[in-house]
């Protein structure tokens, strides 16, 4: 059970991050990803798992609160925030150093669980 936790959150990881590149790169050339209805659901359900299975994995094994998780939560928390300035609907000029910091914040977090 576990594993299989654990590579639901490594899946859902990628495809956040995937569907943050899609999503970016769109608006960033004035496409209307909105208009796409599973781009507009997905990334909302990725990153639900995401957070439900770590914290599932988190007490399933035990690993208390150790620096790497704290700087885990600090960049996905960071992610979010970065996302959705980039993303939010009344930005006329996106700015791309935001889609470059939720990216950079999302990897971080993954190569963060990676090699701990």
């Amino acid at each position: 059970m576990i594993l299989s936790l654990l590579y639901l959150h490594i899946a859902c990881a990628f495809i956040s991050l995937a569907l943050l590149i899609t999503r970016g790169t769109m608006q960033f050339h004035g496409k209307n990803w909105r208009a796409i209805k599973l781009l507009k659901i997905l990334p909302h359900l990725s990153d639900t798992l995401l957070i439900v299975s770590g914290i599932a994995v988190l007490f399933s094994v035990g690993f208390g609160f150790p620096w790497w998780i704290i700087a885990k939560l600090v960049l996905l928390a960071c992610y979010a925030i970065w996302a959705s300035e980039y993303f939010h609907k009344d930005v006329k000029e996106p700015k791309v150093q935001k889609l470059l910091l939720a990216c950079g914040a999302l990897i971080g977090a993954i190569l963060l669980g990676y090699f701990h």
